[in-house]
């Protein structure tokens, strides 16, 4: 078991979160990496360490994300991913129309400053739905290796395509031609490239792949025609 748990400060200091709600944030930050993320850990095992039922782990993720202290990405067919919301936004301050400066109090004494009660509202996701839904999508379509890969990177690899202007089409096209090309190979997951690394060194533009009239560039090779040429007229297309 680990010996630490990552969760935010504000967190155990909410008076509207219960005893059972910290416990189960608690249990899911035991998982976290140093962001706050890479949580797949199932229910059984969260609610062994929180010492509570599956329904109520359930329940309280529910809470835990409505207060902004929890997001989870649901995967259908395997575990979710959790992420402890580790900065789950700063309490406005208002030293200033006191007439103090910023040590809290004149002559340089520094306070201590109670923190507001969280509002019930979620943070504003940093991407939008349709980023969200090619993310899903390549979730589902990649193939699997013996570790989930780290979500919060390949989000963010993702959204950095996608705003550059790449379509979330060509991406998961792409995934599904490297989950087939796995699979007539029968790549053992050990060497399935993560993938991370799938998007951000450009293996996926080798996999995005397009036709020239009609056939793909496997089918130029193997009707005995020049590849290259079809390179350059794909290029042309792009």
């Amino acid at each position: 078991m680990p010996n630490l748990s990552i969760i935010p400060a504000q967190a155990v200091m909410d008076p509207d979160l219960s005893h059972t709600q910290l416990r189960v944030l608690c249990a899911i930050g035991m998982h976290t990496n140093r962001l706050g993320g890479g949580v797949w850990t199932s229910l059984n095992t969260l609610a062994d360490e929180a010492g509570v039922s599956r329904k109520t782990v359930q329940r309280s993720c529910e809470e835990l994300v409505a207060r902004g202290y929890l997001r989870i990405t649901e995967r259908p067919g395997t575990t979710h991913l959790y992420e402890v919301v580790l900065d789950p936004g700063q309490n406005p301050s208002h030293l200033g129309d006191l007439g103090v400066g910023s040590s809290g109090r004149p002559g340089g004494q520094v306070i201590a400053v109670t923190p507001k009660r969280p509002k019930r509202t979620t943070p504003p996701n940093v991407f939008s739905a349709e980023e969200q839904e090619v993310v899903d999508a390549l979730w589902k379509t990649y193939p699997k290796r013996p570790e989930p890969p780290p979500f919060i990177p390949v989000r963010k690899a993702v959204v950095d395509l996608l705003r550059a202007g790449t379509s979330g089409e060509r991406l998961i096209r792409a995934a599904h031609r490297y989950a087939t090309h796995c699979q007539l190979n029968h790549t053992e997951p050990q060497y399935v490239k993560s993938l991370h690394r799938f998007l951000t060194d450009g293996a996926w533009e080798v996999y995005d792949v397009k036709t020239v009239h009609g056939r793909t560039r496997e089918e130029w090779a193997r009707s005995g025609q020049d590849v290259l040429e079809f390179d350059r007229l794909r290029e042309e297309a792009r």
